[in-house]
């Protein structure tokens, strides 16, 4: 194992310098106003002029961003602060641009180290040999999801994805720390909260009340780290109705008379009441299939960025690492998430992406205007796209409903 992640950190250490997506500078930005003083990024940005959008993300997110800040300056020297004020167009042609981006990538990169460790551990733990354990590792350090995801592009997801992998590891001795952990990591992103409400209801060492308790848990902890901002309206319109965080209740069956079911919604609750009365956490395979299939569920319904299939992946690496004849499922989530990449009206996803090595790749036109040009219907490509998410979520549901658990 030990083996296999210096390789991965290797392999990482030579292409993150060379790649540049501007969200983690922009994140990394925000950090750096008011002379690193700010602790408020909500109001601050309410009350001062400031040329960048608005923080969408929890406040934990934030402060996690500030404790990083100072490793990333630490690799990347004085000038960094410059250049992280540069505008996400020109930054890239600073003469500096491959230490600056190995230096806002190194404390995502030592997180997917770590999280690829924690799925060798977890699966240990859970009765996998060690050789499942290892190949469970592998695939998620060197899938191209995780490396598009996490090493290329250097988004933050692994921010919330990290912490929430280690409490994971603790609840087998510790489940109590272990959902106060999962709290703080939907502090950073939210999402982990949906998947810790699953582990919660499944978690077959406690009866039905306590499993209540600990969903209660994290819910609670998740609430108290934004308690300071929920009186502002501001907060509440950036944060929690953003839509980030709406686009799961979004897409929906008219039932008449203003009234709608909400897809996403509906077929959560489903897996949820399937997954307690199956009892699916006696078996790490079982409950790791759930929680791939409550990602999909929620990607296959949504207006979703291609990176955030990423959630799905310390999940379905598990999965298979045992399973190995759903690899399918696998090339199919690659197969979408490239696709609508070079559907997107970005090319700092695609062109732009490799813009430190030739700064004239970002002359070239937008795939999609190429596509249109040519007489394709790039609506209908992206719609069967978004369809063949959807046909995904639902083959997962489908397992969960029908497979019997092992």
């Amino acid at each position: 194992m030990r083996k296999i992640l210096l390789f991965a950190a290797t392999l990482y250490l030579l292409i993150a310098p060379f790649t540049y997506h501007p969200d983690n500078k922009l994140v990394l930005y925000y950090a750096t106003l008011g002379n690193g003083k700010v602790w408020d990024i909500y109001s601050y940005l309410n009350t001062n002029y400031d040329a960048a959008p608005k923080f969408h993300y929890p406040p934990v997110h934030y402060w996690v961003v500030k404790a990083e800040y100072p490793i990333v300056r630490m690799f990347g020297g004085e000038g960094l602060d410059s250049w992280l004020r540069r505008g996400a167009n020109e930054a890239f042609d600073d003469s500096n641009i491959f230490l600056y981006n190995l230096a806002t990538k190194i404390p995502l990169l030592v997180m997917v180290l770590l999280t690829g460790w924690t799925i060798y551990k977890i699966c240990l733990q859970q009765g996998y040999d060690k050789y499942k354990s290892r190949l469970a590792a592998t695939i998620w350090l060197f899938n191209p999801v995780t490396l598009y995801s996490a090493v290329l592009m250097g988004q933050n997801d692994m921010l919330a994805i990290t912490p929430f992998m280690l409490g994971w590891y603790l609840l087998a001795a510790h489940p109590w720390v272990a959902f106060v952990i999962f709290g703080i990591a939907g502090g950073i992103k939210t999402y982990p909260l949906i998947w810790a409400i699953y582990l919660a209801m499944t978690y077959i060492r406690f009866p039905v009340w306590k499993r209540v308790l600990l969903a209660v848990t994290s819910v609670v902890v998740y609430f108290l780290t934004m308690a300071p901002f929920l009186k502002f309206e501001y907060f509440r319109n950036e944060v929690l109705y953003s839509g980030l965080s709406t686009r799961m209740f979004e897409a929906g069956i008219d039932i008449g008379l203003g009234d709608r079911v909400l897809i996403v919604p509906l077929l959560l609750g489903i897996l949820l009441l399937v997954a307690i009365r199956r009892k699916v956490g006696k078996s790490l395979t079982d409950i790791v299939k759930l929680l791939v299939a409550v990602n999909l569920i929620i990607l296959g319904f949504i207006h979703f960025h291609p990176q955030w299939f990423i959630w799905v992946l310390p999940f379905m690496s598990i999965y298979l690492a045992h399973r190995r004849k759903d690899f399918l499922s696998l090339l199919m989530i690659v197969g979408v998430m490239f696709g609508v990449v070079l559907l997107f009206d970005d090319k700092f996803l695609y062109w732009g992406i490799l813009s430190p090595l030739n700064n004239g790749l970002l002359n070239l036109p937008l795939i999609r205007d190429v596509l249109i040009g040519r007489g394709v219907d790039v609506v209908l490509l992206s719609n069967l796209l978004h369809s063949l998410a959807a046909a995904l979520s639902g083959y997962w549901f489908w397992k969960v409903l029908s497979e019997k658990n092992r």
